[in-house]
């Protein structure tokens, strides 16, 4: 019994190293450009059909649809990470693959609740903006997205309304170098836990991802009750020398 714990705990050890940062923060990026590039149209519909008459109840009814699908997502991902027959390569790309889509979904939660607060037609930008404001942040995503934007000289803290385009896309480059540090360095560790032996990993996974989806709606909600700005400006000069951003080098 021993031998075989000790076997389990090298095995996740040896899983653990094998991680690969760039590949993960390239994961990352990519969901959070596909959910902001291609699936507004749908969380808008999403956002129509939610069962209840209040904002407030769509909300709850949406926290609980996806929590209940990413806590069993995280759950299997948490069993098959520890199979005897699912080597190290198998098991990385799995996890990969969760992440990406955990990131995915937490992108249609984040923009169906933006859906409900009224936005109109968002720019790809303004909706990469909000949804890495809120993975990165969290409760306090209104605050870092105004210190964000204050640095390029934007004014939000003191009152401004309005933010221009090229500022928005400033901030998004400013908002990606954050993301492995703060949203990424979490999921990883809970990918990490998620390959545990003897059980745990799977109780991890379900448990993390289910807390994970029902604190992000409440956040993203909070988020959209207080917007830092009015509206995007898309013909205005560029203000504080704010530059279009490329997207963000991992």
């Amino acid at each position: 019994m021993a031998a075989a714990a000790t076997a389990s705990v090298r095995d996740f050890a040896h899983r653990a190293t094998s991680l690969d940062p760039e590949t993960m923060a390239q994961s990352i990026l990519d969901a959070i450009d596909k959910a902001a590039a291609s699936r507004w149209d749908a969380a808008v519909e999403r956002a129509a059909t939610l069962p209840g008459e209040l904002r407030p109840e769509k909300v709850r009814a949406l926290t609980d649809q996806l929590s209940r699908e990413l806590a069993a997502i995280g759950a299997a991902a948490g069993v098959a990470a520890v199979a005897p027959t699912v080597g190290t390569t198998a098991t990385l790309m799995a996890s990969t693959a969760e992440l990406a889509w955990f990131t995915t979904r937490c992108g249609d939660l984040i923009l169906t609740i933006a859906a409900l607060h009224g936005r109109g037609t968002p720019t790809v930008d303004e909706r990469r903006a909000w949804v890495l404001a809120v993975l990165i942040y969290g409760g306090t995503a209104r605050e870092g997205f105004v210190t964000a934007a204050d640095g390029l000289g934007a004014g939000l803290g003191a009152g401004a309304t309005h933010l221009p385009i090229a500022t928005l896309r400033a901030v998004n480059g400013v908002l990606g170098r954050k993301l492995m540090s703060r949203y990424g360095k979490r999921r990883g560790v809970i990918a990490l836990g998620r390959a545990l032996p003897l059980g745990i990993g799977a109780v991890i996974g379900g448990g993390a991802n289910w807390t994970a989806v029902r604190a992000l709606a409440k956040q993203a909600d909070q988020f959209f009750a207080r917007m830092p700005y009015s509206a995007i400006d898309t013909t205005a000069i560029d203000i504080g020398g704010a530059l279009p951003a490329p997207r963000p080098a991992t």
